[in-house]
């Protein structure tokens, strides 16, 4: 039994590793280059999202400093623990080592988890949350003791720091407790001490946007639905992206593990359909407004990929079973190589197609932004400027070790806003205008004058990545109409 067990941390140890020897070898993403910025501006929460993530890399920020590997380590090492909880969570429905063993491979071989598992963003956090909740939520039902409230009321209150989002998973955890006609420990005074302590813990993301004048909650209404009109087109654009994200084989595996248990009495595989399913329900809504991003119905994806797999592991007709040999087998094929080809990038793609473009090149860029500030000799302030957060949040996190000033120069209201102490009006702006975004400074900016000064190719495998060109603005006198 013992030796069994063990397998579990062979398992998660082999992912782990990987994505360990992996992490230094590929820059940060827009969301990863953000969220270590929140570390270097410390808050009481953000526009975008509530403050957890950015606090997770306080530690590792101060204490050990940054770079590609130390922004990727807490992501993950979370992960490895929730591909933990993932095995208990399919041991405690099945008693099978061999089922739970087969469930985190088929986890760990979906692309988007993957991501999630080497890049900290929130949902990252939030996936290990939810499969802690549930536990706590059975043992509830089970034992009704005052410490597991208690939990109950930690639990809400850490996922209500880590994503706005989360208060979605409060009505079906009340619904579960209906449905178990449980009304003792809906009105129990443990249960008003959960929720107490959860609003105790969520008081930072409450008064900052207090003092913030509600930006962020006006911010997230309009980042989910977007636009009042609906599109289906947008409502299928969102499914294909899941579709292709978490790995088409999977994708199919998960709902079919999803309305294989729709109807179960288990009391784990209870939760896991209440909030998976609220989730995916949300999301589907949403998307006809708004299009979802792959990652925002991850935690649908985290507990129905296990569900399905082990549904087929143990289905009578013996097609099912091939095909999970088959989707696992090849998904692991193809993890593998995802994984070989970030870190050895052996491909070569034609000019300006790259999928490395928004994780290559930003090092040199930034050095090079640096060079052409410091050998200016203008009396007048100088700093990089960009025309969007997604430019803004890698220039910001690479210019670091160079202590140079970023403007990001749009219309959007945005965490920049709130970052950005000083106004632009005045100074010199090395503009950055990349082959993807096409500026004319002198028509989009007021300048004293506009000088081109450099233009660098980001080359990969002899292949032009991006081009970047540097664009002096003098005397920057805001932008134009």
């Amino acid at each position: 039994m013992l030796k069994k067990t063990r397998q579990i941390f062979l398992l998660i140890g082999l992912f782990t590793l990987i994505r360990l020897i992996v992490a230094p070898f590929f820059g940060l993403g827009v969301d990863e280059a953000h969220y270590v910025l929140y570390a270097k501006y410390l808050d009481l929460s953000y526009v975008d999202h509530p403050p957890l993530v950015g606090w997770v890399h306080v530690p590792f920020f101060y204490l050990l400093g940054t770079n590609e590997f130390l922004a990727r380590l807490p992501a993950i090492l979370i992960f490895a623990v929730t591909s933990y909880c993932a095995y208990l969570f399919v041991l405690k429905v099945t008693r099978s080592i061999q089922l739970s063993l087969w469930a985190v491979l088929a986890l760990n071989c979906s692309f988007m988890l993957n991501a999630l598992g080497l890049m900290l963003l929130p949902d990252s956090l939030l996936l290990l949350f939810v499969f802690l909740l549930i536990f706590t939520a059975e043992k509830i039902t089970r034992e009704n003791k005052p410490l597991d409230f208690i939990l109950l009321g930690i639990l809400l209150g850490l996922m209500g720091l880590t994503k706005y989002t989360s208060i979605l998973l409060v009505p079906p955890l009340i619904i579960f407790f209906v449905l178990k006609k449980r009304y003792d420990i809906i009105f129990s005074r443990y249960m008003f001490l959960a929720a107490f302590i959860a609003l105790i813990l969520i008081t930072p993301v409450i008064y900052w946007n207090v003092t913030h004048d509600f930006i962020s909650f006006r911010y997230q209404g309009s980042h989910v639905f977007g636009s009042l009109a609906t599109s289906f087109s947008r409502f299928f654009e969102s499914l294909a992206a899941q579709f292709g994200a978490y790995n088409p084989l999977l994708f199919i595996i998960a709902f079919y593990g999803f309305f294989q248990v729709l109807r179960t009495r288990d009391n784990y595989l209870r939760l896991a359909v209440l909030f998976g399913g609220t989730i995916l329900l949300f999301f589907l809504l949403t998307s006809f407004y708004e299009r979802t991003l792959p990652h925002w119905p991850a935690v649908f994806y985290l507990l129905f990929i296990p569900v399905g797999t082990y549904n087929l592991v143990t289905a009578r007709e013996k097609w099912k079973k091939y095909f999970l040999n088959f989707s696992i087998g090849l998904s692991f094929i193809l993890t593998l190589f995802v994984y070989a080809e970030l870190a050895g990038k052996y491909f070569t793609f034609p000019d300006y197609k790259s999928p490395f473009r928004d994780i290559y090149g930003f090092p040199e860029i930034t050095k090079q932004a640096d060079e052409l500030i410091k050998n200016n000799l203008s009396a007048a302030p100088k700093a990089i400027a960009v025309t969007n957060w997604t430019m803004g949040s890698r220039m910001m996190y690479y210019s670091l070790p160079y202590k140079t000033e970023v403007f990001v120069i749009d219309n959007r209201k945005d965490q920049f806003d709130v970052w950005q102490k000083k106004s632009p009006i005045g100074y010199d702006l090395l503009f950055l205008n990349t082959y993807f975004q096409n500026l004319n400074i002198e028509k989009d900016a007021h300048c004293e004058r506009v000088e081109a000064v450099a233009k660098t190719d980001l080359i990969l495998r002899k292949a032009k990545v991006d081009t970047v060109e540097f664009v002096w603005c003098r005397n920057y006198g805001g932008a134009k109409p």
